[in-house]
């Protein structure tokens, strides 16, 4: 009987970790989702903050100085269709506010930006 036991028991260990690994694996975010952010008005673009987060986590962060015409890829680590929060402060003092890209499950996509 013992001979069995040192037999199946490191064969059960391997087991459980490797089920372990995968379920670990299984149960985090995927790559995330890129976006292109495009100025599509004639005033500089001073900041771009993103506000986005899920049942583990809220991130922020805080794009500087978009020219007109001008494009900035960003990969958010998010899933896409949940949506994230924009606030766009444009030189001279005007502000906009948006929840953009919610219910759009592309993991590549464009925010194009304007008053």
């Amino acid at each position: 009987m013992k001979s069995h036991l040192k037999t199946w028991l490191p064969a059960l260990l391997i087991g459980l970790i490797l089920g372990a690994g995968v379920f670990y694996m299984n149960s985090q975010p995927d790559t995330g989702m890129y976006v292109t952010f495009k100025n599509d008005d004639n005033v500089m673009i001073d900041s771009l903050q993103l506000n986005f987060g899920n049942a583990n986590g809220q991130s922020d962060l805080l794009l500087l100085r978009l020219a007109p015409g001008e494009e900035r890829l960003v990969l958010l680590n998010h899933d896409p269709g949940m949506g994230f929060n924009v606030k766009v402060h444009y030189s001279g003092g005007d502000e906009q506010e948006f929840c953009a890209k919610q219910y759009d499950d592309q993991r590549v996509t464009t925010v194009s930006l304007r008053r």
